[in-house]
This record gives structure tokens, C-alpha cells and sequence, in this order.
């Protein structure tokens, strides 16, 4: 009898741990799944409107290239990067121009801004160069574009400005 016992004692176990099983197995799938589910919802919509944020509205991507005036910055700059792990000093020689959309609504009221901020302009990309080593300038060239263009877009208030160029020279 002693085993017959011990047989029906693990029965009774196993039997308690499928059930424990199966309750924990229902309130995942009834409780954790769908807040899980709605979390994701979430992180995507405020990824995509990140993404919206960085890439300017979406008229900006649909400009035809007729309707596009390149503004040819005056003159070139040259900004002192950030110190890289050498520690040695490096600098960029940066040449700007920037794409303007001709058919903006804002176009003609700010397009004569442009050259009298001209000061301004290159303050924001001078501050956003200055963020990186010279290794990391050219590894994050596009990141650097869409971040003055943002600033640039923040600062005039409008999208009429669609795109940004960038040549530069990195030397130590």
C-alpha cells in the first residue's frame, strides 16, 4: 500500500501543477497578450511620428525638383570638431546650400530671410558639427543633415526649406 500511496500522491501532484498550468497559460493569453499588444500599438504610432518629425512633413517628400531653388551659402566654414580619444584637435571645412521649395505658401515671405540669416544659419550648423569627432562626422553625414534641417525648419517656422547639402573636408 505504501507505494500505491506514493503513486497516487504524485498523481494528485502532477494533476495540481497542469492546472496551475493551464490558469497561468489563460491569464497570459487573456491578460498580458493584449496590453502587450496595445503597448506595441503604441510604440509604433509614436515611432512613426518620430520618423514624421525627422523627415519634415509629408508634402516636403513630394516636391518635384522644378519647384526646388538651390540657396548656395555664402561662404565656406570651417568648425572645430569635438576631440576625439587621441585628443588631438580636428576641424571640418563645410560648404552649405540649401533647397527651398518655390511653391511653399511661406516661400516669398521667407526666401529674402534666408540671406539676412545668414549668420544664424551657419551658428546651427557650426553647433551641430561640434557634437562629433572627426571619425563620427562622416560615419553620421545624413544624421547631421536632418538635424540642422530640422533646426533650420524650427527656427523659420516652416517647411519651406526641404533639404540641406553638405560637402566637407575633415583634417586634423
Amino acid at each position: 500500500m505504501g507505494n500505491s500511496m506514493k503513486k497516487s500522491f504524485l498523481t494528485v501532484i502532477i494533476l495540481a501543477l497542469g492546472i496551475v498550468n493551464m490558469i497561468l497559460t489563460a491569464v497570459i493569453v487573456f491578460a498580458v497578450v493584449p496590453t502587450t499588444m496595445r503597448t506595441n500599438e503604441l510604440i509604433s504610432k509614436v515611432a512613426s511620428t518620430i520618423d514624421l518629425e525627422i523627415n519634415g512633413s509629408p508634402a516636403n517628400q513630394e516636391v518635384s525638383i522644378e519647384d526646388i531653388e538651390n540657396y548656395g551659402m555664402s561662404k565656406e566654414l570651417t568648425i572645430n570638431l569635438k576631440k576625439g580619444t587621441d585628443n588631438i584637435p580636428s576641424y571640418a571645412l563645410v560648404k552649405t546650400s540649401l533647397s527651398l521649395n518655390t511653391k511653399s505658401e511661406d516661400y516669398a515671405k521667407l526666401q529674402p530671410l534666408v540671406e539676412t540669416n545668414e549668420s544664424k544659419i551657419n551658428e546651427m550648423i557650426q553647433n551641430e558639427f561640434m557634437k562629433y569627432t572627426m571619425d563620427e562626422v562622416t560615419v553620421k553625414k545624413e544624421e547631421i543633415k536632418s538635424n540642422i534641417l530640422a533646426a533650420l525648419q524650427e527656427y523659420f517656422k516652416s517647411d519651406f526649406i526641404v533639404g540641406i547639402t553638405i560637402e566637407f573636408t575633415v583634417a586634423q
